[in-house]
Parts: structure tokens; sequence; C-alpha cells
């Protein structure tokens, strides 16, 4: 009996890491795509007991916000979905008080705030690379 419940303990994992692998695969396929119309910013929430969200900005040259798109989800089948409630806005424009006027979850507000911090850094560092080799 023990030894159904581990080979089913398996089964599950080794389907676990399939699909896992296969959802990173089909994250990195439409990152790629997305990058053709612009910038990419990235933000994230993780989620512990509550659902995850995975939220990405396509910017221009002034970091204003040409769309945005939206996953949530606990599962690896959750996929991306529009996310339109900061289009036209600029990346620095972002904040808390205006995630909350818009009525996001703490988890969305997380990952917005978490995609303009994460670019700023990216920016930096892209700043300070460039003053090392010049």
């Amino acid at each position: 009996m023990l030894g159904y419940f581990v080979a089913a303990a398996v089964v599950v994992w080794i389907a676990q890491t399939v699909l896992g692998f296969r959802q990173f695969k089909k994250f990195n396929n439409h990152i790629r795509e997305l990058r053709q119309e612009g910038r990419v910013a990235i933000g994230r929430a993780r989620g512990h007991f509550m659902a995850g969200v995975l939220v990405l900005f396509i910017i221009d040259d002034e970091c204003r916000i040409i769309r945005g798109e939206i996953m949530e989800g606990r599962t690896v089948f959750a996929g991306f979905s529009p996310f339109e409630h900061f289009n036209g806005l600029t990346l620095f424009e972002l904040s808390e008080d205006l995630c909350k006027s818009m009525k996001l979850s703490r988890q969305q507000t997380t990952a917005v705030i978490s995609a303009q911090q994460e670019y700023e850094s990216y920016k930096l560092m892209k700043a300070e690379g460039n003053l090392a080799a010049g």
C-alpha cells in the first residue's frame, strides 16, 4: 500500500516538473514576442497561500506603457490576459495609491510596483555599466 503512495507521489512530482518547464518555456517565448513591440518591464508577486501574479508592461522610449498583460494563478495552467489599467501612463507614475484607487488586489499592486522597481534597477545597472566601460 505504501508503495502505491510513493509511486503516485513520484508521478505527481514528474508531472509538476514537466508542466513547470513547459510553462517556463511558454513564458520565455511570450517575452520574446513582446520584445518585438518594445521594451518589457516585468513585475511579480509570489503567491504562497495566495495566487501568484506576474505583470508585463510593454514600454516605449519615454517609458510610457503601451500595453500591459497579467498572469494570475496557482497552477501551471495560468496564462496571460490583457491588463490595460495603466496604458498611456509612464512607468514612473505608478504608485500604490494609484493601484488602490483602481481597486487592484494586494498581489496585483505588489506586481505593478515590482515592475517599476525592477525597471529602475535595470536602468541604474545599465548606466553604471556604461560609466565603467567609458
